[in-house]
Parts: structure tokens; sequence; C-alpha cells
């Protein structure tokens, strides 16, 4: 996921970059629809690392009341998955930070490259 959202963000930087480029409104309802998908992508994540912190301290509550080296076991196995998890939805979220920039540069590029006669009076 996050080399798919490298690869969006450099395409989308190209077309800030370009000189060349008109179709801005279609652009921002690509680059929109995209921000969507990752925006469901970082609440199932959000969803599933707030889960295993869950079931972690309900297991470990029950560590304290009834050791046992299996379920000691299992937590270790659960506190590597949920490190990496909070780190996959860190650079989630930054991603997704860094996409609202885009976005806010390609509305702002859309503007200033239309004839004068098309821009809204606000």
């Amino acid at each position: 996921m996050i080399k798919y959202m490298q690869k969006h963000e450099e395409s989308m930087m190209s077309f800030i970059n370009s000189e060349t480029y008109d179709n801005w409104n279609a652009l921002i309802d690509y680059h929109k629809t995209q921000i969507e998908f990752i925006q469901h992508e970082r609440l199932i994540h959000l969803i599933i690392t707030i889960g295993i912190a869950i079931i972690l301290s309900i297991l470990f509550g029950a560590l304290m009341l009834f050791f046992n080296s299996g379920m000691l076991l299992i937590i270790l196995m659960l506190i590597v998955m949920e490190v990496f998890y909070i780190i996959h939805y860190y650079k989630l979220e930054n991603g997704v930070q860094r996409w609202y920039e885009i976005y806010k540069t390609l509305i702002l590029k859309s503007k200033r490259n239309e004839p004068l006669s098309d821009r809204r009076m606000t």
C-alpha cells in the first residue's frame, strides 16, 4: 500500500509540475477518489490496531492473574504485530496528509489555469 501511495504521489507531482496539462478537474476528481480509498484503508487499519490493543490488554490482565507461558508467547506475538500495525498506520496517516496538500495544490493550479471568464467570483 505504501508503494502504491508513493507511486500515485509521484504521478500527481509530475502533473503539478507539468506546464502543458490542462484537464485539472478530471485530475482533481481522480485524486479525490484515491484519497477516499486510502481513507477507507486507514479506517480499517485503525479498527484493527485498536482491536488488537484491546485483546492485548485483556490477555495481559489475564496473564497477571494466571501466569501461563503459552499466553506469554501469544502476548509477545501480538505486541510485535501491534508495533508493525502502528508503523504502517503512521505511514498511511502521513501519506494522507501529504495527499491533502497535493489536493490543495491541484485546486490552486486549476484556478490559475482557468480563463478569466470561467472563474467564479468569491
